[in-house]
């Protein structure tokens, strides 16, 4: 199944089936990247890629300096109209974007956010370099780029802790809350192939990115990577 097919089929349980995943972890750690954002951007548009929902940037617009527009962009059209359909029309700027070939101008937005998709580009084959070749062009000189993503944890059995949940509670219990097994089987894997903080922020590096800092949540289990173009 194309992944894209993955988030038609799961769209409306898509929130909830995270947060139950994350035991709403992913919530607060949201939250934390939105005002880590907030705090280092330059001024607007922001663009939240690979948006989903829409829950990043909601809390980007709640944020925001007045007038600062935030635009919810996804390839999933159905994540998209899922998520005007939680949080209301005038609440969301969506757009239907891949993130390898962004439809905006060069240096078009002061922030770039993106959140748990990382994994999903990265395990794409050329997607991933494309993708951060495409964030660079759109940020403006300066502009910020911030991703949260689950990561490697530096201590030998919180990792193994990790992989040991990914590997036999996700896909199951994905499975079990949507009825979709081959999208949270293929989580299952990401989660447990992503690379930690110091090789992402590598990776970051070679596509042209400076400034790479990052923090680590729950003891590693996730990090919040910040750059600037």
């Amino acid at each position: 199944m194309e992944l894209q097919d993955v988030y038609i089929a799961i769209c409306s349980r898509y929130e909830i089936t995270n947060h139950l995943l994350t035991f709403g972890l992913d919530i607060i750690w949201r939250r934390i990247a939105a005002s880590a954002a907030v705090r280092a951007a330059g001024t607007g548009p922001w663009l939240d890629l690979c948006s989903g929902t829409g829950e990043m940037a909601a809390l980007l617009s709640r944020r925001s300096p007045a007038g600062t527009a935030v635009i919810s962009a996804d390839f999933s059209v159905p994540m998209l109209r899922e998520g005007i359909r939680r949080r209301g029309a005038g609440k969301l700027i969506p757009a239907a974007a891949s993130a390898d070939a962004l439809p905006f101008p060069d240096a078009s937005f002061g922030l770039v956010t993106v959140s748990f998709a990382a994994r999903n580009l990265r395990s794409r084959g050329g997607l991933f370099a494309g993708s951060l070749g495409e964030i660079r062009r759109v940020l403006r000189p300066g502009g910020i780029f911030l991703n949260l993503e689950t990561s490697q944890p530096g201590s030998a059995p919180v990792r193994g802790a990790l992989h040991t949940y990914a590997e036999g509670i996700v896909g199951r219990l994905g499975k079990m809350l949507t009825g979709e097994r081959d999208g949270y089987a293929y989580l299952s894997g990401s989660i447990r192939s992503f690379p930690g903080p110091g090789e992402f922020a590598s990776e970051m590096e070679e596509a042209g990115f400076s400034h790479i800092t990052w923090k680590e949540l729950m003891f590693g289990v996730a990090a919040i990577h910040t750059a600037i173009a």
